[in-house]
């Protein structure tokens, strides 16, 4: 009988084995980020070509191996980290197990240039396909350089999977991002293509850090965060103000332990902390970590180490959404605080000015008198800059005024008839925000907001090329030179939607045409929604990325909830939503309706019908 079992050859084993630590060059460059980090180097360089798939090279100023280490450091499962499984639980290094080297030997070309500062030459030495083919002396100052080139080219099944370089430098790019935030005090420098694409010189504080990674005004809207909890926990970072906020999570940074990681159950707590703060589906920009006893978390639960595992999940989750909140409420009480003493003090001045004797020629018509200093303090509260959604103030503008459609259709939701051909009556706008219709004995609540989103949403879609209008003064966006690179790739898409852009520099990107009735302020957050999507769905298609911008567009030229609008206004948005598809729904999938019956609002008055007659029902 033929032996269908056999013992794999050792090299196939590893090059296996190395496919669960190594998928792209990100995974590299992680790994070798964590042990120039672990060999204590205060200056790390990292040199790429092609987004890694050709050329990764980092330099450090680590304390070096001696050429036995250097030598050994390839092979399988060697690691000064640990020694047994119990030194798990009391771990405080990058890497443990002894893969990451051997891994990456065993899928490209490994070039080791090291010394230690008690040696006079350094020691270099050459792998490929897990054999070290040369070993030499060389020259190198203390610290450490690898070099790793061919990456897949033994291995052409994985390589055929790599993404676009667009896609592997936005993967790099988020993980140096995470070293530069957590470590402060190393000067980080990341070339690509033979260009500086991001230089940090070592800070004190975070939002330094930030002004380096970003050029936004991130550093401008960042709080720093401090909390102890008697659960053994200890959170420190910083978090974004109520102003800031993104459209996807590509500003969420996790650390436990000072290891960068991801968590699904403290993303969650960071976005409870935000409930009820930031819009919907935004969201903020958190740098944290987490400290806690490493015998209530486990770190070896993935082979590239990206996630940990906490004894108390819900502990950790809720500690984050408490420690988040809080902070925003000091945060929030503190501006409050600022502006009243601001504004007393303003008080003071009007009333030292109004007791000021004046000539009867200057003498005003009318007595005036100071305001109260609290009623100052509410007043400024309404439209300072940290409240969280500030009304834009375009509500003559909001609604196109259009002619009366046909007949629309009837539609039947929860056998009640929402908005048929029979007359209505509008009664008016509640909280600025709901438009109030009265018909066929129901009281009817329409999304001011939601419906005028779906019409402008169903106009879009079969309007084609939207025409522009020239800005008498363009619009300048700073970002990452990344992002400039990625939105570019979409000059031709954002024309047709009325949008013209060019490059500025490499970190800028100027607006000189907008679609006609829509905002410098609003077109910037389309572009930046764009570059978020980029991030989240690297793969994106045109047609995706189209239907997003619609609906981008349709968001930003709706009427606002807190919009005021005018009884013809409010006739002309029902009178066009009576007539469009899909209705009872904004693009989103929010309900641009709710309907009460007059027999629901009786019964919940605790009245009753008895005929055509309504009777009290006794509540004895």
């Amino acid at each position: 009988m033929t032996q269908k079992i056999q013992i794999l050859d050792h090299h196939e084993a590893i090059k296996i084995a190395a496919g669960e630590v190594i998928e792209r060059p990100a995974n590299i460059i992680k790994e070798l980020l964590e042990n120039s980090i672990d060999a204590g180097a205060k200056n790390i360089s990292l040199y790429l070509h092609n987004a890694g798939k050709t050329m990764i090279k980092i330099v450090d100023d680590g304390c070096g191996m001696s050429p036995e280490d250097a030598l050994l450091c390839f092979a399988h499962h060697a690691t000064s980290k640990i020694r047994s499984v119990q030194d798990l639980t009391t771990i405080d290094t990058y890497g443990f197990r002894g893969e990451a080297l051997s891994s990456i030997a065993a899928i490209s070309r490994v070039e080791l240039i090291t010394k230690t500062q008690n040696e006079k030459i350094a020691t270099k030495i050459i792998f490929q396909n897990s054999k070290c083919i040369k070993q030499e002396s060389s020259i190198h100052q203390t610290g450490t350089t690898f070099i790793i080139t061919d990456l897949f080219e033994n291995i052409p099944a994985r390589k055929k999977f790599l993404k676009s370089d667009d896609t592997e430098w936005n993967q790099i790019v988020t993980i140096f991002q995470a070293f530069c935030l957590r470590y402060l005090d190393i000067n980080f420098k990341l070339f690509h293509n033979d260009h500086l694409s991001y230089n940090c010189n070592k800070t004190n504080n975070t939002q330094t850090r930030a002004a380096q990674l970003w050029n936004n005004n991130l550093h401008e809207q960042l709080i720093i965060i401090s909390c102890r909890t008697i659960k053994q926990i200890t959170l420190h970072g910083a978090i974004s103000t109520p102003q800031y906020y993104r459209f996807n999570r590509g500003q969420i940074f996790i650390f436990v332990n000072n290891r960068w990681i991801k968590n699904n159950e403290l993303i969650k707590g960071i976005l409870e902390g935000y409930q009820g703060v930031l819009p919907h589906q935004k969201y903020p920009a958190a740098f944290l970590n987490i400290e806690i006893n490493p015998e209530l978390i486990d770190i070896n639960i993935h082979p590239k180490k990206e996630e940990v595992k906490f004894l108390n999940p819900g502990i950790a989750q809720q500690t984050v959404a408490n420690c988040i909140n809080e902070t925003l409420n000091n945060f929030i009480s503190q501006k409050i605080s600022h502006r009243a003493v601001a504004d007393i003090a303003t008080d003071k001045v009007l009333e030292k000015k109004i007791l000021v004797p004046i000539s009867t020629e200057q003498r005003p018509l009318n007595k005036t008198t100071p305001f109260h200093p609290l009623t100052n303090i509410f007043k400024t509260h309404a439209s300072s800059e940290f409240v969280t959604h500030k009304t834009e103030e375009r509500s003559s503008k909001s609604i196109d005024h259009q002619p009366i459609f046909a007949k629309p259709i009837q539609q039947i939701d929860t056998n009640t008839t929402i908005l048929t051909e029979t007359a209505f009556t509008i009664i008016g706008q509640f909280n600025k925000t709901y438009i109030m219709l009265e018909q066929n004995n129901e009281l009817i609540l329409i999304d001011q907001h939601a419906a005028h989103e779906r019409i402008m949403y169903q106009r879009l879609k079969i309007q084609g090329e939207t025409p522009s209008v020239q800005l008498m003064f363009p619009h300048v966006i700073k970002m990452p030179i990344t992002n400039v690179t990625k939105i570019l790739n979409f000059t031709h898409l954002l024309s047709e939607h009325g949008i013209i852009i060019d490059q500025l520099s490499d970190c800028e990107i100027i607006i000189t045409a907008t679609p006609i009735g829509m905002q410098a302020v609003s077109i910037q957050e389309i572009i930046m929604m764009i570059v978020d999507t980029l991030d989240e769905e690297q793969d994106l298609q045109k047609l995706q990325l189209n239907e997003k911008i619609i609906l981008a567009k349709a968001c930003k030229t709706a009427c606002k909830a807190g919009d005021t609008l005018e009884m013809t206004q409010m006739q002309n948005l029902i009178k066009e939503l009576m007539k469009t598809p899909d209705k009872f729904s904004c693009p989103h999938g929010r309900p641009t309706m709710y309907p009460m019956t007059l027999k629901e609002i009786e019964k919940h008055f605790k009245r009753d019908y008895v005929g055509n007659k309504i009777k009290n029902i006794s509540l004895e």
